[in-house]
């Protein structure tokens, strides 16, 4: 009976770990370049995402001014948003993908109309500035 209780105990202990690495390793709190398709030709842009559960929130850098998004995170599921002022109209770009270790990828809808692709990758990490020339 001893011999069952520790195995269980062993088996519960491996998935808790198992289950706290496979967490981290979906986590797409931080830095990305992104990049979604128009008739116009592709456009690139960084996002920058926070996480706080399944709440997604951020910023995406785009080259005509930083707009906040909001979205979700579900396992491996991503949904944000965010909108735009284009030609006078706003334009809201909602993004829904699959996130895979450091890429994701998906569709984006312009006003829940017309859409195309987009994906992202995580970006590098800044080196440490040194002050020695």
């Amino acid at each position: 009976m001893k011999k069952i209780i520790l195995s269980a105990f062993a088996v519960f202990g491996a998935l808790i770990i198992f289950a706290g690495g496979a967490s981290a390793q979906t986590s797409v709190a931080g830095d990305w370049d992104a990049v979604f398709n128009t008739p116009g030709g592709p456009r690139p842009f960084k996002l920058i995402l926070k996480v706080d559960g399944e709440k997604l929130t951020g910023t995406a850098k785009r080259s005509s001014g930083d707009v906040p998004i909001s979205g979700t995170i579900k396992g491996n599921d991503i949904t944000f948003a965010y909108t735009i002022s284009y030609n006078g109209n706003d334009v809201t770009l909602t993004y829904a993908g699959k996130v895979n270790g450091d890429t994701m990828a998906g569709t984006v809808m312009f006003n829940e109309s017309a859409g195309d692709e987009w994906s992202a990758k995580r970006a590098p990490a800044e080196k440490p500035r040194s002050d020695k020339p």
